[in-house]
Parts: structure tokens; C-alpha cells; sequence
């Protein structure tokens, strides 16, 4: 399995107009021919823990943006596994990144099931009901890939990190919470000082993403200075931008359009207000 396992990753320093910035480069978490995507920590040792329990055939309910079932059908083949993709048809054809996942979804030998696009929650339990019924021994995996040991090898990335760096700002891109609730529990476990300024990928109540991220994480995180005793302070921020809009800038490394730009972005304007040292926490790559 050493040539599937999840890596540690490297921290690279760039200059923005005179104003130096860290970059956790999770986008290289999982190598090629794997996806750029740090959100697989932990898909592989859940989908050995599942094949030791009897499952064979695993699925997943995609969007038309996520790196997920690229992860879950590489990690499977790699493991003799199946993998089931359902995937959201839609009336025009394909759309934003599908055709480069179809390519991917093919690579690993994935079956792909189509479903009349829909909300992405009904999709899944629509898709959970045909997984049951059609196929043996078959396990349907939860949305957003929330496992309990990604946190964890998230919070060991960030014990690798020089202590400097735990005590400025980390900024991270916010999708499903997973990743901010690792960073959460790493500098939690540490003593850091560090604000996180968690950016939103889309739209959505700050209030229940922090439920979320409090309970992912499993410590005590203050949230818009309440009275909630805590040692982790994290700001959520929504930026209007929607879920597939693209902010018109450029990063200086690999990252993710849909999620780490956007967060790049909140970086760049507001840099000058930020507690050095400045940490960007990269979660992934786009599509090549």
C-alpha cells in the first residue's frame, strides 16, 4: 500500500507584494496518479477497514465540481474494490468538470450509474436505495467524505508545522468543514495561537457550518467571540461568491478554483490586517 498512502506535504513561501505568506501544500497529499485533493486523508484507511468487514462494492453520490469519487475509484481499484459512481445528468450535457471526471472515473474502472440532476442530498439517498437493491455487499459512502481519521491526519499535518507558524493566521478554503476541523484540532493540541479565517466555498449559514466544525473537531473553538470556553478561535467568512464562480485572480501555486482561490483571494485583499505569520492551508488542485 506505500505507493497509495497519503504523504506529508510540504510548506512553500511565497511573496505577495512584499508581504510573505506560507502555503501548506495539501494538494500533493495524495500523488499522482491519485487526485490533487488533501480531502482523501483518510478515504484509505476507511475503505480497508470496510473491505475487512465484508464490503466490495462502494458508492458515491458526485457533484459536478468534487475530486471525491476520482479519490474513492483510484483508492478501490488499487484495492480490487468496485466503485459506483452516480453522477447528476444534466439536460444540456456535461458541465463544469465532468468530462475531465468521466476520463478519471473510466481510468480506475468505475461503473457510472446517470440521475436526473437534483439537490445533491436526494440524489445520494435515491442513489443509497439502487446501491442496496443491486448490488452485494455493498456500502454507500456519506457526502462530503466525513470520516473521523481524516480529521485526525489533518491534525497530524498540522503538528508537523514549526510553532511559529501556529501562533500567526491560517486561512483554509471551507467546503464540508473537514479540513478547517482538522486544522481546528492540530492547533488546538499544540497550544497555537493562531486565528483561522475559514473562507467559505459557497454561500452558506456560518452559524451550522461552525456546529459542524465544533463537532467534527472535537474541541472547544470560539466562534464570533461568544462565551463558550475555548482555546481556538476561527472565523468563518462568506464572501458572496457562489459555489461555481471562479474569482478573477491568479495563484502562485497549484490550487483548487472552486475552493482554495476563492480563499486566496480573501488572502491577498486582506493580507495587511492579518496576524503574521500568514499560513494559507491549500486543500487541493483543479482538474488537469
Amino acid at each position: 500500500m506505500a505507493s497509495i498512502k497519503s504523504h506529508n506535504t510540504p510548506v512553500e513561501a511565497y511573496k505577495i507584494n512584499r508581504s510573505e505568506v506560507f502555503v501548506k501544500r495539501e494538494d500533493l497529499a495524495c500523488l499522482s496518479p491519485g487526485p490533487p485533493f488533501s480531502k482523501v486523508r483518510g478515504l484509505l484507511p476507511t475503505l480497508i477497514d470496510l473491505k475487512n468487514e465484508g464490503y466490495t462494492t462502494f458508492g458515491y453520490m458526485e457533484n459536478s465540481i468534487s475530486m471525491a469519487t476520482w479519490g474513492v475509484s483510484y483508492f478501490c481499484k488499487q484495492l480490487g474494490l468496485k466503485c459506483i459512481v452516480f453522477a447528476p445528468q444534466y439536460v444540456g450535457g456535461l458541465q463544469d468538470n465532468q468530462d475531465k471526471m468521466v476520463e478519471k472515473w473510466e481510468q480506475f474502472g468505475a461503473d457510472v450509474r446517470w440521475m436526473k440532476a437534483c439537490r445533491q442530498t436526494i440524489g445520494y439517498y435515491m442513489a443509497r436505495k439502487i446501491l442496496k437493491a443491486e448490488y452485494q455487499n455493498s456500502y454507500m459512502l456519506p457526502l462530503g467524505l466525513p470520516f473521523d481519521i481524516t480529521v485526525n491526519e489533518v491534525a497530524k499535518q498540522v503538528k508537523l508545522l514549526s510553532k511559529e507558524l501556529l501562533n500567526g493566521s491560517i486561512i483554509v478554503s471551507v467546503g464540508s468543514g473537514i479540513m478547517t476541523s482538522g486544522i481546528c484540532k492540530g492547533v488546538s493540541s499544540e497550544g497555537g495561537t493562531a486565528e483561522i479565517f475559514g473562507i467559505l466555498a459557497a454561500p452558506k449559514s456560518e452559524g451550522r457550518m461552525f456546529s459542524k466544525i465544533r463537532k467534527y473537531s472535537g474541541v472547544p473553538i470560539n466562534f464570533r467571540n461568544d462565551l463558550f470556553s475555548a482555546n481556538v478561535d476561527l472565523t468563518l467568512i462568506d464572501t458572496g461568491i457562489g459555489y461555481k464562480e471562479i474569482p478573477d485572480i491568479e495563484a502562485p501555486f497549484p490550487c483548487n478554483d472552486n475552493y482554495d482561490l476563492k480563499a486566496w483571494k480573501w488572502l491577498v485583499d486582506n493580507k495587511e490586517y492579518l496576524a503574521k505569520p500568514i499560513l494559507f492551508w491549500n486543500i487541493g488542485a483543479s482538474y488537469v
